[in-house]
């Protein structure tokens, strides 16, 4: 490819109304196409960063920078006007208006193709967005992620308010109720800012959260992803969130199909949730044949008699066989039939006071 060929866009006039979005880059300089096409993955959908453009044709990084951005605003000149075009760039200012104003850059791309209204691909949704100048396009940073917003909302002003969110979460050292700490923000930043209507709109920080980097929201908590609650990332925290919500002891191997509801990122081993269990007996107990409960909720996994013994120290009085199997059944899945078979078994511990009635042997 010629580097060196000479173009001017002043007097081209191209009908867009026949032309799709590969044809409209021809009447870009060589350089210009042949960026925007491997930036973007215009050719083969894989996108290709700047750094290994530059390296691969020996441009210096700010060059490669420089024929970027006027590659933009020249794509920009020749599409502006048109339909075709302009129908995009206001479905997508719809879209973010309705969002609070943020939207990382994947999700607004992947909304405007799902709607099947336009004949572009994704990868061509997304120069079209980053050529507009009434969309703002944020590159991603050490703190925020690639994201589109509108007027009002200002990049220096989005990079304080992450600055702010994760120092405090440093700070607290704890996540916090997500509506609650959105309600915090919303009466800092809507009173600080009272021009930027989108700071009282909850959608806003929702979205915004979403965009910021080492952040995490996860069953209605909001917190640094090195918080446990908010970002569960080993088998052992997935079994500990998910026995929690269900509120009762499961099977082994009923477990890897429930994490999977919650965290289908990632598919669960059987063997893995198993090693996890048995070896994590601080947190979980081996109740009866392969059911497991948490010890957070006062399940000690004893055997029946010690249990047995404990119920009777703890309720001072006899007590009948189905109150017995009631309490038990509160640490450990048994059968009314091991129970009893406990209760005679075990004549040095247990003694009858009348039919289906027993206590402590004194």
């Amino acid at each position: 490819m010629n580097f060196n060929t000479k173009m001017d866009d002043k007097d081209i006039s191209v009908d867009l109304s026949v032309t799709n979005l590969r044809d409209v880059l021809q009447y870009c300089k060589p350089k210009e196409q042949l960026v925007l096409l491997q930036k973007f993955g215009l050719k083969d959908g894989k996108e290709i960063p700047l750094q290994r453009i530059w390296k691969k044709f020996s441009l210096t990084r700010e060059r490669v920078r420089q024929v970027e951005t006027q590659a933009l605003m020249r794509f920009r000149r020749l599409i502006v006007g048109n339909p075709k075009y302009t129908d995009v760039l206001e479905e997508a200012t719809r879209i973010l208006d309705q969002h609070g104003g943020i939207l990382r850059e994947g999700l607004l791309v992947a909304k405007l193709f799902n709607l099947q209204k336009f004949v572009f691909s994704k990868q061509e949704l997304k120069l079209i967005l980053i050529s507009d100048f009434n969309i703002s396009y944020l590159k991603r940073n050490r703190l925020i992620d690639k994201s589109f917003y509108l007027d009002p909302i200002f990049e220096d002003l989005l990079t304080g308010m992450t600055m702010y969110v994760n120092d405090y979460f440093a700070k607290r050292g704890e996540s916090q109720d997500l509506y609650e700490f959105v309600w915090m923000l919303k009466d800092k930043y809507s009173k600080e800012f009272e021009d930027i209507h989108y700071f009282n709109n909850d959608l806003f920080y929702m979205n915004f959260f979403s965009t910021i980097r080492g952040f995490a929201v996860f069953d209605g908590r909001v917190g640094l992803d090195t918080f446990a609650d908010v970002n569960p990332k080993t088998v052992k925290l997935k079994i500990l969130f998910t026995l929690r919500k269900l509120g009762k002891p499961m099977h082994y191997q009923e477990l890897p199909t429930k994490i999977m509801e919650w965290f289908p990122q990632k598919p669960i081993k059987l063997n893995t949730v198993h090693n996890e269990l048995v070896k994590n007996n601080d947190l979980f107990v081996n109740m009866w044949l392969g059911i497991y409960g948490l010890k957070e909720r006062g399940y000690l996994g004893w055997v029946v008699k010690e249990i047995i013994v404990r119920i009777f120290q703890k309720m001072e009085r006899s007590m009948t066989v189905k109150e017995i199997c009631k309490e038990l059944l509160k640490e450990k899945m048994v059968s009314p039939n091991t129970v009893l078979l406990n209760l005679q078994k075990h004549k040095d511990l247990f003694e009858r006071v009348e039919k289906w009635v027993y206590q402590l042997k004194k």
